[in-house]
């Protein structure tokens, strides 16, 4: 893995050399904004760089910035997909598109999003527990009604604190600035992805209009887009299990391995064992997912200006955003059980990490299941505002600006937002996954009766289920007064006020029926309900053959991976499940009378206000030095903020021990409210500075103070515990409201050189020293919980061991406390058949927790990179070259070899490039563009345990072909990914695959017309 991506990041280096996108420019100051939309809004491809490199170089400090080539005609067609073309910026994608930012390595929660210069509210759902992200996702806005994105790298006294990677404005048309001016456009969308092969529609429009000599405008933007698609998946879903390498104990004079569960007890038949030295991991899962999804994205902006006066100009803007996504997916695979394991490591020089390239298991009668689920989601974005820019005298000027915004998410069918059934046939035998090559592929015997190409809807019985509610809500009200006054031309003092007071609620519940044991008969579902699939054929990642020798040694007999499955239809199964297998006894009541098989209200709730009050001053100085030109802006900012928290708390009851792996811990009684609050203040200084050594060559120095703010729920009060504990406890989560943010110390050096028209090139350096590094750590608590006995924890459970049971033959175990303890209540046969074991009250301990906390640390995270770009067009041919290539480097780094210690790492660091040829004469234009972002740690702490998630290197190439019918008829064709290149998840070693998930094209194909 190293070698190769080594070699790949030499020579993209070589190739590019001193690269990086058009550093897009813009203004340094709020109240040139006029000039800048004026100057923006320009007809052509080059015309727009070479406007765009004017206010790159005339910008104080590092600013860039993406604009539209002409009104209503962004030149991607994704905001994020733009913004990637910027040095040092790289996205995250879903469904194929882009949707967040990072920004020199930092990644989309610490990056500060902007509309028109006011901060805007995120609204995130997450799958499995609520969400805290305060990100902008870019997916929620259409392209076609913004003028330009502007990127400040660098700090400023003027802009909202929150960006310590970036701030990021996204700049709307004004009327009064735009003129008269109309344009529509329309564009059917194919996406390779999806199944339906049908092609979807998208039509956007601006129309712009003065009135009364130029002192009234209206400008209203709208645009309506459908997308189908798809995506298939091969993944390890809930990761690896990781140890320290095998130890071997004398007990007595008899050698035993030292082991724990979920880990290998080296009994079996193994292959390159790991030593002492090494750390190994164990598949939990593995399984291959489909999804099919339709997504509605709908846009609007209205704005109304009024200048009644040349020194006067009032506007309301009003704009409006939905984004709905409803998928469903179909998957298929195995959980294992960690016992009669047999594998095949590699073997890497000691000490390393080593990995089963296959890991078999002996799962006799273990089910095989397939799952079925939907996931809807509607997201809404509503914001409102009012400027009033007055220009006092000739040498004061007074802006004041007030918005109310709010984003929310929301499930978006009855179900809830996240939900899931699953049917399994238990007949998988030796189960084997094999991760020797990019995608893991699962092989399997089938137990007699079904099996090869015989896998039947007979065998299958409903199982366990899931019906997940999340919601969440963020709403900014601010109000800002801004000033500036010209003692000189060359000398300005500006200043300004700010109120801000931002609300974040979301709520968390979740219906989870623990029946993977199966519920029902064999025989009881429909056959016409199910579809046979195959699988193998929706992927063109390669893997390594499996010989008969190996697969013999591993204890199996087949060696060719599993290739049929079956999708069906939720409701089918659902509906069935909800008036045939329903015992009563859930937490809610459906619609149609059932308890399991529906959302319930939420029961989980975070509340949490943050109000800040600011204030700004900063001056700026234009004068020369030796006769070279010199300028400066420098200030300051004082920003305070207070946080309160109210939260609830909520008690448990006994542990029911329901399947071989699987425990509940039920909720009792209703939540108790408790209310917790935090503050804190920041002097936030800044100053840039640029010097014109010798004509068109110009070097810049720069130093500000920025910070970003906790995660919504590192902030929250109370502590949070999973309801699904494991045999040997359970987690939970704690925030702190006392959380001060991240702050960094940022340095700037760069030199630009402007060597002919749209022409330049350029290089930087940049650093950012973070404190206050918000980590986690890991404390296990005893007893805390009260009246949560374990009974995979007390005297039953031992008592099975002493009669000579393996710790980790826990069906054996529950089987045994089933036979020797059958009180009623704590040991008993459930409706479907299942053996169910309570803990028992002053017998079985309460459960452990191990309770992951976040705190600030002193501990000070560097980063650091160089940026460099060039940007040039070919005279007058119509060719050109935009490039760029970011280094970024991190002080911290996750570290492989260790397992259980905390770790500090920062997620989203990784150099990234970019190559983009153009063309443009005569009414044609053509892009080519390359992005490519090297790998990156994702996350540190994920799955089962402290483990991470490494995202593999991605390029994707995109072409864009556009023909000018006529001077108000346009023409033209884009291909995304236009190679179809797929991604990669791995976890402590580029042998332990974490998902492979399958590339593909799309294409649109479209018209506009300009009245």
């Amino acid at each position: 893995m190293s070698i190769k991506q080594n070699f790949k990041r030499k020579l993209i280096a070589s190739a590019i050399a001193s690269t990086a996108i058009a550093g897009f420019g813009n203004v340094s100051y709020a109240q040139d904004e006029e000039a800048m939309l004026e100057e923006v809004i320009v007809t052509g491809i080059r015309a727009s760089l070479q406007r765009s490199m004017d206010l790159k170089r005339d910008a104080s400090g590092v600013v860039d910035a993406i604009s539209a080539e002409d009104i209503g005609k962004f030149p991607d067609t994704n905001l994020a997909e733009s913004l990637q073309r910027i040095s040092g910026v790289s996205i995250d994608r879903r469904d194929g598109e882009g949707s967040k930012v990072t920004v020199r390595g930092l990644g989309p929660d610490f990056n500060l999003v902007m509309l028109n210069g006011r901060q805007m509210p995120g609204a995130t759902l997450e799958s499995t527990v609520a969400s805290g992200s305060r990100s902008f996702d870019f997916a929620n806005i259409a392209s076609e009604g913004v003028a330009a994105v502007e990127v400040y790298k660098t700090s400023r006294a003027d802009a909202p604190p929150g960006g310590m990677g970036a701030t990021i404005n996204i700049v709307t048309p004004k009327p009064l600035e735009a003129g008269s001016k109309a344009s529509i456009g329309v564009k059917g969308v194919y996406d390779q992805s999806s199944q339906d092969s049908s092609i979807t529609p998208e039509i956007s429009g601006i129309y712009s209009e003065t009135f009364a000599d130029g002192k009234i405008g209206v400008a209203v933007t709208a645009s309506y887009q459908e997308r189908n698609g798809g995506s298939a998946a091969a993944q390890i879903g809930t990761g690896w299990r990781s140890f320290p390498g095998t130890v071997v104990q004398d007990w007595g004079g008899q050698e035993t391995v030292d082991w724990e569960w979920g880990g290998i007890d080296f009994n079996g038949n193994h292959q390159n064992q790991p030593s002492a030295d090494d750390v190994y991991s164990t598949p939990q899962q593995m399984g291959y997912a489909f999804t099919e999804f339709e997504r509605e994205r709908t846009n609007g902006q209205l704005t109304l200006q009024f200048a009644p006066t040349d020194d006067l100009t009032a506007t309301l803007d009003y704009t409006y955003s939905e984004n709905t996504i409803a998928s469903t997916y179909n998957d298929v695979g195995g959980w294992f059980n960690f016992g009669g394991q047999s594998t095949i490591f590699t073997d890497y020089d000691s000490p390393a990490v080593q990995t089963p390239v296959l890991y078999s298991e002996d799962m006799t009668d273990g089910d095989l299941p397939m799952g079925v689920g939907r996931q809807a989601a509607k997201y809404e974005n509503n914001s409102i505002g009012v400027n009033l820019e007055w220009n006092v005298t000739d040498k004061l000027t007074l802006s004041l600006d007030a918005h109310s915004s709010e984003a929310e998410a929301t499930p978006d069918n009855e179900y809830g937002n996240s939900v899931g059934i699953a049917v399994s046939a238990y007949v998988r035998d030796r189960s084997t996954v094999n991760v020797r090559g990019e995608m893991p592929v699962l092989i399997l015997d089938i137990l007699d009766g079904a099996g090869g190409d015989n896998l039947r809807v007979q065998d299958m019985q409903v199982s366990g289920s899931y019906f997940r509610n999340s919601r969440m809500k963020q709403e900014i009200d601010q109000i800002q007064l801004d000033g500036e006054y010209a003692f000189t031309d060359n000398l300005k003092l500006q200043f300004g006020v700010a109120s801000t007071e931002s609300d974040y609620r979301s709520s968390f519940s979740n219906v989870q029926r623990e029946s993977w044991g199966g519920l029902g008969e064999p025989g009881m579902l429909n056959e016409d309900w199910f579809t046979p699939e195959t699988i193998l054929d929706r992927f063109d990642g390669t893997y390594s053959e499996v010989s008969q020798e190996e697969i013999n040694f591993l204890g199996g007999t087949n060696t060719s991976p599993l290739n049929e499955r079956y999708s069906f239809s939720f409701e089918d199964v659902r509906n069935f499940a909800a008036n045939n297998l329903d015992d009563g006894e859930g937490p809610t009541n459906c619609p149609d009378g059932s308890t399991w098989y529906c959302a319930q209200a939420p029961d989980q709730f975070n509340d949490i206000s943050e109000s800040s009050e600011s204030a700004y001053v900063s001056v700026a100085w234009n004068t020369d030095i030796a006769s070279m030109p010199f300028n400066l802006l420098a200030g300051v900012r004082y920003e305070s903020s207070e946080v309160e928290t109210p939260a609830s708390a909520q008690a448990y009851g006994p542990i029911s021990w329901v399947s071989a792996n699987e425990f509940s811990m039920p909720t009792v009684g209703e939540p108790v409210a408790i209310t917790d609050s935090g503050e804190y203040d920041f002097v936030l200084p800044s100053i840039d500075t640029s010097l014109e050594v010798m004509e068109d060559v110009i070097l810049r120095a720069s130093y500000g103070q920025s910070i970003a703010r906790p995660n919504w729920l590192d902030l929250r009060g109370g502590t949070s515990y999973s309801q699904g504990p494991r045999v040997n406890g359970t987690t939970a989560s704690r925030g702190s409201p006392g959380l001060e943010p991240y702050k960094a110390d940022n340095f700037d050096f760069s030199a630009e050189w402007y060597f002919a028209d749209a022409s330049y090139v350029s290089v930087g350096y940049f650093q950012k020293e973070v404190e206050n590094f918000i980590g986690s750590r890991v404390v296990t608590e005893e007893n805390s919980l009260e009246n949560t006995p374990h009974p995979a924890q007390g005297e039953r459970f031992q008592a099975a061991v002493d009669s000579g049971l393996s710790p980790n033959a826990v069906v054996d175990i529950r089987e045994y406390i089933y036979a020797n303890y059958a009180d009623p209540d704590t040991a008993y046969i459930d409706g479907s058949g299942n053996i169910v074991i309570v803990g028992i009250p002053g017998q079985d301990p309460n459960v452990s927790v191990e309770v992951t906390e976040v705190a600030n640390s002193d501990r000070i995270v560097d980063v650091d990179g160089i940026e460099m770009a060039i940007q040039h067009t070919f005279g007058e041919s119509g060719f050109g070259v935009i490039a760029n290539y970011t280094m970024v480097d991190v002080s911290t780094n996750f570290d492989n070899m260790v397992l259980r210690d905390p770790q500090f790492s920062l997620p989203g660091v990784s150099d990234t490039a970019n190559l983009v040829g153009f063309y443009e004469k005569n009414g044609f234009q053509a892009r080519v563009a390359y992005n490519w972002r090297d790998a990156f740690l994702a996350s540190g702490a994920s799955g089962t345990g402290n483990n991470p998630i490494y995202v593999d290197e991605y390029s994707q190439v995109d072409v864009n072909v556009s023909y000018d019918v006529t001077d108000n008829l346009s023409v033209f064709v884009e291909g995304l990914n236009i190679t179809e290149e797929s991604g990669r998840n791995y976890g402590r070693s580029y042998d332990q695959v974490l998902g492979y998930y399958q590339g593909y094209a799309r294409y649109n194909l479209g018209a506009r017309y300009t009245f």
